[in-house]
């Protein structure tokens, strides 16, 4: 019996190590449901791949430590939780109103909103994702504006802090940001300085901040926080948040959207 025991530990720390080659990041309520164990069993897991130096524990979860695989194609990334990411989209567009300023970031989520506009009239979009341009071509009824920066081909977006001359002058209601990760102590995350740089200058100019995150970023920090906690005025996710972070949500004043 204690041999088998073992081979299921490797079997899932294999699984896990796989998991974070594709994802880049795993969360312990989801390695939970997966394996079909207790949140004890799956923390020790990941406990032991740390000291083994094969991940780096974050709140929540872990991250891949050897990270010279380089970044995950966009192409790749849209397919993980693609439903989920549809309907965060299809939600938040229909938040927008007609005449509104908006930003809509280079991620995989929040890219998902160009497919649900409808017959929205004299939107203005701002974006750093070519495939949201690209798509504004077609886009009669919606004005666009690319922001500048350095291309980024991995994730189909320019990246960098813009040019103030770029959006300042204009009257942003909306900033609709994906995240890498989202938690109460430090908001929300990503894995990329481009576009950390790039989501804190426009949060900071924007009226309202909408985090788009799947209940994968739940609980996970990432890089670095380009949104506080208390910075965020709404959130859009595919699951109820955890009782602690719904409980902040509200004591902040979040709107909390589940798709």
């Amino acid at each position: 019996m204690r041999g088998r025991g073992k081979h299921f530990i490797e079997e899932r720390h294999a699984e896990i190590l796989r998991l974070l080659k594709e994802n880049g990041r795993v969360t312990v309520v989801d390695l939970c449901e997966k394996f079909s164990v207790s949140v004890a069993t799956v923390r020790s897991d990941l406990d032991e791949l740390e000291r083994m130096g094969k991940v780096r524990r974050t709140h929540g979860g872990a991250i891949a430590e050897d990270r010279d695989t380089g970044p995950i194609p966009f192409g790749t990334r849209r397919m993980l939780y693609g439903a989920e990411k549809t309907a965060i989209g299809k939600a938040a567009a229909g938040l927008v109103k007609d005449g509104e300023v908006i930003f809509i970031d280079g991620g995989t989520t929040a890219v998902e909103m160009r497919q649900h506009f409808g017959e929205k009239q004299g939107v203005t979009i701002i974006t750093p994702s070519i495939e949201v341009a690209y798509w504004l071509t077609t886009a009669t009824s919606i004005n666009g504006y690319l922001l500048n920066g350095f291309l980024s081909r991995d994730s189909l977006s320019t990246t960098g802090i813009p040019v103030a001359d770029s959006y300042s002058q204009m009257n942003i209601s909306r900033a609709f940001c994906g995240a890498a990760g989202l938690t109460v102590q430090d908001g929300l995350t990503d894995l990329h300085a481009g576009f950390v740089e790039q989501k804190k200058v426009i949060c900071q100019h924007a009226r309202m901040v909408i985090g788009l995150v799947d209940h994968s970023k739940i609980g996970v920090t990432s890089l670095a926080s380009f949104a506080a906690f208390s910075e965020i005025d709404s959130i859009v996710t595919d699951r109820a948040l955890p009782a602690e972070m719904a409980q902040a949500a509200s004591g902040q004043g979040i709107e909390v959207i589940v798709v």
